[in-house]
């Protein structure tokens, strides 16, 4: 049996209520987090390829010749992307927060179903030999 069932049968009816806003709260919490996920992933899916392109740029491609033009003929315009360690820095901290949130995710998956939440792919909530509460 599953050490994480409550059972809710010995609740009085104040119990009850309470028992049921705070598992009303819970899920308000999970709702706001899916909505903070679904703006953090279309916002991960809009940057891919401005990354891509500023990561070329940097790494494989003319930024320190451009740097250097800009020094010699400073822009009348903003151009932070010429600092010496911005672009650098920025896709340091971004790699180091991907990272992050990844071994999050394993967590959190992990907490919320122990028997899927190992990284693996996962066939959903309901398991075989489990039976859905949904009808």
């Amino acid at each position: 049996m599953n050490d994480r069932k409550t059972d809710t049968r010995n609740l009085d009816g104040t119990q009850f209520a309470a028992f049921s806003r705070e598992m009303e709260h819970r899920m308000e919490q999970l709702l706001c987090m899916k909505r903070l996920l679904e703006q953090t992933k279309t916002a991960m899916d809009d940057c891919r390829e401005p990354a891509r392109t500023l990561y070329d740029w940097y790494f494989k491609g003319s930024w320190l010749q451009d740097r250097d033009r800009e020094e010699k003929h400073p822009l009348k315009q903003p151009a932070g992307v010429y600092s010496e360690d911005g672009l650098y820095d920025l896709f340091q901290d971004l790699e180091d927060l991907c990272r992050s949130v990844e071994e999050a995710v394993r967590d959190f998956r992990l907490q919320m179903n122990p028997e899927t939440g190992d990284g693996e792919k996962s066939r959903g909530i309901v398991q075989d030999g489990q039976q859905s509460q949904k009808q």
